[in-house]
């Protein structure tokens, strides 16, 4: 009996050793057929039953991360191929789907990375083969000089993959963007048209079909594919707002309005309990009249349409709090949501007012409390995209940059069409210092938008100083087709149009600013008008306009002060006073007025009058940073060092966040070597505004030049990133000297090469090049270098590393003396 249990128990013990490799087995087969069934949920559920009793199960997992692939789950797809590549490296089926879905995430190197190894398991698969292609022609495109024919060797081979393999979208997307760079506006519209034919649910080809159609001026069209992506997307809610766009650029305002509130009124009239209602239709209705009618009419409506209990009314009086809270009722309005959020049990709904929320106490300076709702949001759903972006929003201003992007992946992968996500990773990415990457986002957002004017003007700015023209024209006349008479795109274009001196367009700008009707709009042509005469040296109708403007009271002060620096450049000191004056006597209360006399004094050598005068301005309008500019530069001028300080302190405690004032005097602490007063401003300028460049590139040098830790040399190289690459001899010089700190000395060399050639004499770029040199044992050009330090210092003050360069010098000089020696003896015994 006893020898039968023992013998029952070993079989047992080893059936259950060979049932869990057989029970993995079985969940896997049991997940295959319920595939093959259609029937992807259970399917799903029986290969995670697989995972749990075998971990590495090759297939399973490859199934798994396939079909949540083809669900468009491909967060949690990236992270299954990344498992399966991780055990198992030569899984092509693995590296290929991350290598495809790192495109789908901008994530170029991840794209390079997987496709070449991909490459390597099979060269020959068209997949493979059109990742590599889009890598390859997106590196083209990304050289300083662009590589035409690496571009054309890519598209030749997306062509041919596309022509083999007509649903491979990868390589369809490389042949129209080609097209549309080369603005084949006819050839593009049939190669998106094909590609739809092929995937008609891909709404980002729907968006670049628009821009398209919008540069043949296919009206019609545009309204068509507009009413069917309504129907096509109904939970995209850029859609309806790229077709009321379109309906204004077309003068029908009403017809917007209607279309809208006719949507907006039947999601409110659907049952409380409808899981398909669709809030954004109300949202967006209420957001329309906030922005071409106003808050208050706004408001009414949204409290009509609460009247009729809509599904989600939580979120909508959320949205009433939002409208009191921009009317100025901000703190009834925090009230009324933290009331809403108490009664409310924890939901998606609760978490998107709880976000709302944030933004609000982030816009009202309480950060802390911001940040902890956004926390609490993210702990219930880790991927909620409107949180994500609050929270890669601080992250990019805490200079962690690498999360960002990392948030902003996440984010984008839940609404990879989201405007405003891609917004934010463009910036992170120019905090990065990937500037290309930075362009294709900006670039990206205005397609997702629909060509939206905020999204147009970003990257139209960008596209302006890169000197790209072309481009950027193409994409302002474009927002402008949706959005006409937007004072902000005719102003970028006007800018365009000047700087490619193209004189009838520039005059094309003017009066259509002139007929909006507008103050603003109004200022700007004035100021087009003025620099398009200056530019084609009208001088006597340039003054004559100035003239004329002069004489418009308060409005016309600008022009009164060109008219006046205009005269005091010509040498004439008298006319720029009489001008001056007159202008003071026609406006004897106005501050302009009064400091373009005091400026003209100032210039004229009435010092003495103009001190005086600025002194009085300051007391009646201390919050005017010109005044106490213009009062510290007479100080100084005059070499009364201690007065000058005096004015800037007392400018400063007028206006202590003051950018302008603040950086005078962190200058003036730099060069007496109180580097950690300068620091101390520069901190406080940076937490103010951390996308300055100046104020970035002159607290990193600071913290690189003037401390010795590592923290601070680690936080002035998160700082610089940015820096790299950038045409701007001080931020090469700022950006060489930290990688020469950190030892990256190849990428030093670099970067202080170019500083040192676009500051010649400027002791300190020499210096920090010669070091550089001196670490690479490249003598001679140390030598060189250290020689140029001292010969453009000659009899000025000597910099603090002076001593160290003449050290240098004499060490360098003493070894070329020894190779010399050294030379002549080998030359000797080789001669015997």
């Amino acid at each position: 009996m006893k020898t039968t249990f023992l013998a029952l128990a070993t079989a047992g013990l080893l059936s259950f050793c060979d049932t869990a490799e057989e029970r993995a087995e079985a969940r896997y087969q049991s997940g295959l057929e319920l595939l093959e069934d259609g029937d992807v949920d259970r399917a799903l559920i029986e290969f995670r039953n697989v995972f749990r009793l075998d971990g590495t199960h090759r297939e399973a997992r490859r199934h798994y991360a396939e079909a949540v692939h083809a669900r468009g789950n491909l967060r949690e797809a990236y992270g299954q191929y990344r498992r399966l590549v991780e055990q198992y490296p030569d899984s092509l089926a693995g590296q290929r789907g991350l290598a495809e879905l790192a495109l789908e995430f901008d994530d170029w190197d991840a794209a390079r990375r997987h496709g070449e190894a991909a490459a390597e398991l099979d060269p020959d698969d068209p997949l493979v083969q059109a990742v590599n292609a889009t890598v390859s022609y997106r590196d083209a495109l990304s050289e300083d000089d662009e590589d035409e024919t690496a571009r054309r060797e890519a598209v030749t081979k997306a062509q041919a993959l596309v022509e083999d393999n007509p649903d491979l979208m990868v390589a369809r997307r490389v042949v129209i963007d080609d097209l549309i760079r080369n603005e084949d506006w006819s050839a593009a519209l049939s190669a998106i048209d094909a590609a739809l034919a092929r995937d008609p649910e891909d709404r980002q080809l729907y968006t670049i079909r628009l821009g398209v159609l919008n540069q043949l001026g296919e009206q019609r069209e545009i309204r068509a594919q507009l009413e069917d992506m309504i129907e096509r997307f109904p939970d995209d809610p850029n859609v309806p707002n790229i077709l009321v766009r379109w309906y204004l650029s077309q003068g029908e305002a009403e017809t917007a309005e209607a279309f809208l509130k006719e949507r907006a009124d039947d999601a409110a009239a659907q049952p409380a309990d409808d899981g398909d209602a669709d809030i954004d239709a109300i949202t967006t209705y209420i957001r329309f009249l906030t922005d071409v009618r106003d808050l208050e009419t706004a408001l009414d409506e949204l409290g009509r349409l609460l009247e009729a209990d809509p599904p989600e009314a939580m979120r909508l009086r959320a949205l009433r709090a939002g409208l009191r809270f921009d009317l100025g009722d901000r703190e009834t309005a925090v009230t009324e949501m933290e009331d809403l959020i108490d009664g409310m049990e924890r939901s998606g709904e609760r978490r998107d007012v709880m976000t709302m929320l944030a933004r609000m106490l982030d816009t009202m300076g309480n950060n802390v409390g911001a940040r902890a709702l956004v926390e609490q949001v993210l702990e219930e759903d880790g991927q909620e995209p409107d949180a994500l972006k609050l929270r890669a929003g601080w992250l990019i201003d805490d200079d962690r940059i690498d999360e960002a992007i990392v948030t902003l992946r996440s984010a984008l992968g839940e609404a990879p069409e989201d405007a405003e996500a891609m917004t934010l990773m463009a910036r992170a990415q120019e905090r990065a210092g990937n500037r290309d990457l930075m362009a294709d986002m900006l670039s990206r957002a205005v397609e997702a938008s629909g060509n939206a004017p905020e999204e147009t003007l970003r990257y139209a700015r960008h596209l302006i100083s890169q000197d790209n023209l072309r481009s950027a024209e193409s994409a302002l006349i474009t927002a402008l087709r949706l959005t006409p008479g937007h004072v902000g795109l005719l102003e970028a274009l006007g800018e365009v149009y000047v700087t490619q001196a193209d004189w009838p367009r520039v005059t094309q700008v003017i009066e259509t600013l002139r007929g909006q009707g507008d103050d603003r709009a109004e200022r700007i042509a004035n100021e087009l008008n003025a620099r398009q005469l200056a530019a084609q040296d009208r001088e006597d109708e340039l003054m004559s306009f100035l003239d004329t403007l002069a004489g418009e009271g308060d409005r016309g002060l600008g022009a009164a002060a060109t008219i006046v620096r205009s005269r005091l450049a010509q040498g004439d000191e008298e006319g720029a006073r009489d001008y001056a004056r007159e202008t003071l006597e026609a406006n004897p209360d106005s501050i302009d007025a009064r400091f373009l006399m005091a400026s003209v004094e100032a210039v004229t050598g009435e010092v003495e009058a103009a001190r005086t005068a600025l002194r009085e301005l300051t007391e009646e309008a201390p919050d005017d940073q010109r005044l106490w500019l213009a009062l510290y530069n007479i100080h100084a001028a005059q070499d009364d060092e201690d007065a000058a300080r005096e004015v800037l302190r007392d400018g400063i405690e007028a206006m202590p966040d003051n950018l302008r004032l603040n950086w005078v005097l962190a200058g003036l602490l730099e060069r007496d070597g109180d580097i950690e007063g300068a620091i101390e401003i520069y901190e406080r300028l940076y937490n103010a505004d951390s996308d300055n460049l100046v104020i970035a590139n002159n607290l990193a040098s600071l913290l690189a030049t003037g401390r010795e830790e590592t923290q601070d040399l680690d936080r002035a190289h998160q700082i610089a990133r940015r820096l790299r690459g950038r045409d701007v001899p001080a931020f090469q010089d700022t950006y060489g000297w930290i990688a020469f700190r950190r030892g990256e000395l190849d990428t030093a060399r670099t970067a202080l090469e170019s500083a040192a050639e676009g500051l010649p004499d400027e002791p300190s770029v020499q210096y920090h090049l010669a070091r550089t040199y001196d670490e690479l044992d490249r003598d001679a050009d140390a030598l060189e270098r250290y020689r140029r330090v001292v010969e453009i210092t000659g009899d000025g003050t000597p910099p603090d590393f002076l001593p160290e360069v003449e050290d240098a010098i004499a060490r360098l000089e003493a070894g070329a003396e020894d190779d010399g020696e050294d030379a002549d003896e080998n030359g000797e015994d080789t001669g015997n």
